[in-house]
């Protein structure tokens, strides 16, 4: 009887050792895991964040082909302290009226045309309040430009993309122009600014620079949130009538549309935040 229960006692030290044992590997590999995820988590951002300082150079490359404008304005030269002038001379700078005019119009054709060769997918440049200045492209599908830049680079900020169901052009009724929402700030993540409607009111026009140098300006009326199923997406691109109804506050008189998409912070991926513009009608 003695040893049956010296026998089960041992039993219960080996068993208890066992316990301490298997809840230590498990205290160790969750303490490995834990670090595993946070090392990978790291490595994610910090590829994240090369990847947009990536693009960031990029377009900022692109920007100044575009950017550049000639000052009507004379310099002065100064070689030397000597060379400043005082307070009590003149400096005089040249008459306009005199001066041969500037041909911006060919400026911007001549900016196009560089963009052009650089990706002949290039329709136009999209400029809004400052915040956003981009080249246009035009993929086969609308996968292309998902996580393609726009010089070609493998990259998650990716380019703004017009519908490839659209024409090259900017005469249809409608056009469909996507970005990104990127945590930097950049592509189309400033749209969400318009869902202020102070900001909105104060900042309401987006400028087109299309290849032939033509700058094309669109009235801002509505932005809201919605879903990738919105019928905005499918509305007929030649029906303006049918684009009335289906935008929500449509001038009645307009004409030619634009609808700007971009995600939104929501954890839900088919969630969407809509910008919507009439071409202002030149008078």
């Amino acid at each position: 009887m003695i040893k049956k229960l010296v026998g089960t006692k041992g039993k219960r030290v080996v068993k208890n050792k066992q316990a301490k044992s298997l809840g230590g590997k498990i205290y160790i590999s969750s303490l490995v895991l834990g670090a595993v995820l946070i090392i990978s988590a790291l490595a994610i951002f910090l590829y994240i964040i090369n990847e947009e300082s990536t693009a960031r150079a990029e377009y900022d490359i692109l920007r100044e082909i575009v950017s550049p404008l000639p000052v009507t304005e004379a310099t002065i030269d100064i070689d030397s302290p000597e060379d400043l002038p005082t307070e009590a001379e003149d400096i005089s700078y040249y008459d306009e009226a005199e001066a041969d005019p500037v041909d911006y119009a060919q400026l911007r054709r001549l900016a196009m045309e560089e963009l052009l060769e650089i990706n002949s997918d290039f329709i136009g440049w999209i400029s809004i309040a400052d915040l956003i200045n981009y080249p246009i492209v035009r993929g086969a599908n609308n996968v292309r430009y998902l996580n393609t830049t726009f010089m070609g680079e493998r990259n998650r900020a990716g380019a703004i993309f017009m519908d490839y169901r659209h024409t090259r052009g900017f005469d249809e009724t409608i056009k469909i122009i996507y970005g990104h929402l990127t945590g930097d700030g950049t592509m189309f993540s400033q749209l969400h600014r318009f869902r202020n409607s102070t900001f909105l009111a104060e900042n309401p026009y987006i400028e087109i620079t299309t290849l032939d140098g033509e700058v094309l300006t669109y009235r801002i009326f509505a932005a809201r949130m919605t879903d990738a199923w919105n019928p905005a997406y499918t509305l007929s691109f030649t029906d303006t009538e049918r684009a009335i109804r289906g935008f929500p506050g449509a001038p009645p008189d307009a004409e030619h549309f634009m609808l700007l998409s971009t995600c939104t912070y929501s954890a839900d991926d088919d969630e969407r935040f809509l910008v919507f513009a009439a071409l202002v009608a030149e008078e």
